[in-house]
C-alpha cells in the first residue's frame, strides 16, 4: 500500500464524505447508504465533531473514515469504515489509534463504540486497542403487516409535544440509553418526532417518541414512570397506539439495551431482533498500553 496519511475529517466536504461512507459500507451486514444531507443531519444529531474525526488518505484519495462524537467528557466512535481494497492493511487500526490520541487530548473520560456481534475482525481489533465489552444492544424490527390490532385505552393515550415528554426522560429510564437513543440525540431530533403520552388523571405514566417513514415507524424512545403499577402494559399500549395509526407498515428500533425492562413490550407486538451489537468501552485513564499514535 502506498503511503497512508490521516487528516481531520473536516478536511473533506460532505460531498466527499457521504460517498466514502457508502462505498466503505457497500458490503456491510445490512444496508447503509446516506446522502450529503442525511450525513449532515447525523452529524448534528449525534454531536459528531468533524474536526476531531479522521479520514484516511492514500495518494490523496479518501480510503477510510472514523467519526468521533463528544458530549462533555464522553466520546463515541462511529462510522468506522475502509474501502474494500484497502482493508486488512492497518488503516482501521491507524484511524482508531488516532482517535484515541484525540480523546486523550480532549480529556475524555470514556469512549464507547458499537460493533456487530458477527464482526469478529472488528471485535479482535478493538480488544487489541483496549476496548472492553460493556453491554449488548439490539436492533429490532416489526415486519410490515406483522402488527395485530388490539384494544387500547384510547382515553388514556393522547398526542403530546415531544419536548414536553422529554422532560421526563431521565426519570423514566432506569437503564442508561445508548448514544443514538440518549437525551441529547433526541433533543436534536425534535423537529422530526411525534409523541404520545399515557396519562392517569394529570399524571404522565409513560410516553413514546416516534418518526413516521414510508414503510415503517421508527421508535426513538419509550419510557414509563418508575412508580407505574403496570409498566409493561403501559409500554405495550403506547406501541399499539403508534402502530394502529398505520397498521400495515412495520417498525424499527435501533440499539435498545438488552437489559431494558421494557423489551418484552416490543416482543409482545411481534418485534424481533435482527442484529446484536456489543457496546465497547475504552477508558483513557485506565489504559496504559493503547491509545497513543
Amino acid at each position: 500500500m502506498a503511503t497512508l496519511s490521516l487528516v481531520p475529517a473536516e478536511t473533506l466536504s460532505l460531498t466527499q464524505l457521504a460517498p466514502l461512507v457508502n462505498r466503505a459500507y457497500a458490503d456491510y451486514y445490512y444496508h447503509i447508504s446516506v446522502t450529503e444531507a442525511q450525513l449532515a443531519q447525523i452529524c448534528l444529531e449525534e454531536d459528531v465533531e468533524l474536526s476531531a474525526s479522521v479520514a484516511a488518505l492514500v495518494e490523496g484519495e479518501p480510503v477510510g473514515l472514523a467519526l468521533l462524537s463528544r458530549r462533555a467528557d464522553r466520546g463515541w466512535i462511529s462510522a468506522v469504515g475502509v474501502l474494500p481494497t484497502f482493508r486488512r492493511q492497518g488503516v482501521a487500526r491507524a484511524m482508531i489509534l488516532h482517535l484515541q490520541h484525540r480523546a486523550r487530548a480532549l480529556q475524555l473520560r470514556a469512549v464507547t463504540l458499537e460493533v456487530l456481534a458477527q464482526n469478529h475482525p472488528g471485535l479482535k481489533l478493538y480488544a487489541q486497542l483496549g476496548f472492553a465489552h460493556n453491554r449488548e444492544l439490539l436492533l429490532l424490527i416489526l415486519e410490515p403487516h406483522g402488527f395485530a390490532p388490539a384494544e387500547t385505552p384510547q382515553t388514556a393515550i393522547s398526542a403530546a409535544p415531544p419536548a414536553t415528554l422529554l422532560t421526563h426522560f431521565e426519570a423514566f429510564h432506569p437503564v442508561p440509553a445508548s448514544w443514538q437513543r440518549d437525551l441529547p440525540t433526541l433533543r436534536h431530533r425534535l423537529p422530526h418526532l411525534s409523541g404520545l403520552g399515557y396519562w392517569e388523571g394529570d399524571a404522565l405514566q409513560g410516553y413514546v417518541l416516534y418518526q413516521p417513514q414510508r414503510t415503517y415507524q421508527i421508535i426513538h424512545d419509550l419510557g414509563v414512570a418508575p412508580q407505574a403499577a403496570y409498566p409493561q402494559t403501559i409500554a405495550q399500549h403506547l406501541l399499539q397506539a403508534v402502530h394502529q395509526q398505520r397498521p400495515a407498515v412495520g417498525g424499527y428500533v435501533i440499539n435498545v439495551v438488552a437489559g431494558d425492562p421494557l423489551l418484552s413490550a416490543y416482543r409482545s407486538l411481534r418485534y424481533h431482533s435482527v442484529h446484536r451489537q456489543y457496546e465497547l468501552l475504552w477508558e483513557p485513564d485506565t489504559d496504559s498500553c493503547c491509545g497513543e499514535s
